[in-house]
């Protein structure tokens, strides 16, 4: 029973407070879901901050139409997080306005796409054949309880996410992404340093291969499948921290293992170490089996090896 419902118009702007609460909590879930250290409501300012490039704490006080201290809060909130810059205004040196900081275009970049996306969806659930305001909220609500904003955006932004074959221009985001995985877990030995500086030669020369995942037209992944003579080693995996939360990972992991079986292999190889729990359990999850690791195993900190049958 819907209590609130059955109060019809009494409860309108109780309705729509607790819709709106709806909306932001998911908001705010998937910012977390995506790593993203974003509030909901700092939106609208930051947004127009975008779109204004300069401006200053009254002019968006103005365009939005809320107070100004209510402005200046936010543009705290956003300082605190560095997203933001203080320039002289360019008329009147007196005066300083507001622009986004190098950390605050990072994140303009990332927040944008999920932004086209959220809004798209929200027009799907706003819009219903024309009836009376508090029918249309019951409508909307009703297909938040079906399919939250949460999950409309989440499974949007996985579909976003495409596995490409390898291109020259990417071989320093294969050096890069994997170095930076290297650095943060273990250390760059020099068997890594010398297939990951020259990827052409050392693997694709070789009969190997490299795909990589893109993110609205960013390269946000890696993974390589290396012929070693006798075996082919899934190896060089590796996703950008900043777009955990999208099972990169994951697809990168299956778009290999569906491209080896079209090639008629009887098996890939990877090699890893047990302090990487959530990678042992993907391998395991998806089919990968442990086996005697070699003693002169190329990789250093290797301690253990796995193999999939296909």
């Amino acid at each position: 029973m819907d209590k609130l419902q059955q109060f019809q118009e009494l409860a309108f702007g109780s309705r729509l407070k607790r819709l709106s609460d709806l909306f932001m909590k998911d908001a705010k879930r998937i910012y977390k879901h995506l790593n993203i250290d974003f509030e909901p409501s700092l939106m609208p300012v930051f947004k127009t901050i975008i779109d204004e490039k300069e401006i200053s704490v009254g002019e968006i006080a103005s365009m939005l139409e809320i107070s100004q201290p209510a402005v200046t809060q936010f543009v705290n909130n956003l300082q605190k997080r560095k997203l933001l810059k203080i320039v002289l205004d360019k008329d009147d040196k007196r005066k300083k306005k507001i622009t986004l900081s190098k950390k605050g275009i990072e994140i303009k970049e990332r927040l944008e796409p999920i932004w086209k996306i959220i809004e798209e969806e929200l027009k799907k659930m706003t819009n219903n054949t024309p009836v009376s305001f508090m029918e249309h909220i019951r409508l909307t609500e009703q297909k938040q309880k079906e399919n939250s904003m949460y999950n409309r955006i989440i499974n949007r932004l996985k579909e976003t996410v495409e596995i490409i074959d390898f291109k020259n221009e990417f071989a320093n985001d294969f050096y890069n992404l994997n170095v930076e995985w290297l650095e943060k877990y273990f250390y760059v030995e020099p068997y890594d340093k010398k297939v990951l500086s020259q990827p052409k030669e050392y693997i694709i020369d070789n009969n190997g291969y490299i795909f990589f995942a893109t993110y609205n037209n960013k390269v946000v992944g890696t993974v390589a499948l290396i012929n070693q003579t006798d075996f082919y080693e899934l190896s060089k995996m590796a996703v950008s921290p900043k777009y955990q939360g999208l099972k990169i990972g994951q697809k990168l992991m299956n778009h290999c293992i569906e491209f080896a079986k079209k090639q008629g292999w009887e098996s890939i190889t990877l090699y890893s170490h047990r302090s990487l729990v959530p990678a042992i359990n993907l391998y395991k999850k998806v089919g990968f089996v442990e086996v005697e690791l070699e003693k002169d195993s190329h990789y250093e900190r290797s301690d253990i090896k796995m193999k999939m049958s296909l």
